[in-house]
């Protein structure tokens, strides 16, 4: 009997081990496609400092949201990239926070990043692309979210056309051309938490269609008819009052990214 009870408790220590490996933050999460090749990528293993090799920071205030946002809140440590709220002032602003984008820009591919949210409601965790600094030569002005997402499971994709803005003569309020689907995944998922855990959200851009996926699940399938640009990839966090309550439980919490990856056909 001894000798069986051993092995059970062998067993189940297996399993456990398992259970906490699977759990840990994937490095190769993509299964590649024949016939795609990985371009570019930044797993944040380095030094603070290093950031500023590939990308850019916002330093400065953002009039359409709630915190201005620095390089000072964007922080590399131990192989993960925080982008950390806080409350304080600064920039005419309540509150801090940081958005950062690549200094190269990509036309189509697959883009994929896995990170968590900020741990409360009033935040915007996104990853997402735009074009910035110029006028398009081909389709017209974009902004493509891979998801926008708001805790504590709720995934936004949306697709804006920047160039056909129009004005009311009367109000002054500017409107565009843009469309939106959300996914709240708590409800459809007992509970689930995306700040809880890594997960990956994925935009597959070809010359005809946009498809957006969840933890490598379709979502959403669009067709392109006008994102045909360069553009530089963007990794933002921000406080909002579309978010939830915007309350002090958001100060010292971090948008945490994990990986970036970008694939283009061969």
């Amino acid at each position: 009997m001894s000798i069986i009870r051993n092995k059970v408790l062998i067993l189940a220590a297996i399993l456990i081990v398992s259970c906490s490996r699977a759990e840990e933050p994937g490095k190769d999460e993509f299964q590649q496609k024949p016939g795609w090749q990985m371009i570019w990528s930044d797993d944040f293993d380095y030094q603070d400092p290093d950031l500023d090799k590939n990308w850019v920071a916002q330093n400065g205030p953002s009039g359409h949201i709630l915190c201005s946002r620095w390089r000072e809140n964007a922080i590399v440590e131990n192989g993960l990239l925080f982008l950390k709220n806080k409350k304080e002032n600064r920039g005419g602003q309540a509150w801090t926070s940081a958005s950062i984008w690549t200094k190269k820009q990509f036309l189509y591919g697959y883009f994929e990043c896995r990170y968590k949210y900020a741990a409360a409601t009033g935040t915007n965790n996104s990853f997402w692309m735009m074009t910035t600094g110029y006028t398009p030569t081909a389709g017209k002005k974009f902004e493509i979210d891979i998801n926008e997402g708001h805790y504590p499971a709720e995934v936004n994709t949306n697709l804006h056309n920047w160039t056909d803005v129009t004005t009311d003569p009367v109000t002054g309020k500017s409107t565009h051309p843009s469309s939106s689907k959300s996914f709240n995944f708590e409800a459809s998922n007992k509970g689930m938490n995306l700040a809880n855990e890594f997960h990956t959200y994925a935009l597959e851009w070809s010359r005809d269609s946009l498809i957006y996926s969840f933890d490598g699940k379709v979502i959403r399938r669009m067709k392109n008819d006008f994102c045909h640009s360069p553009a530089p990839v963007y990794l933002s966090e921000a406080i909002i009052s579309w978010a939830g309550a915007v309350t002090d439980a958001i100060d010292g919490t971090s948008m945490v990214v994990d990986w970036v990856k970008i694939y283009q056909k061969e």
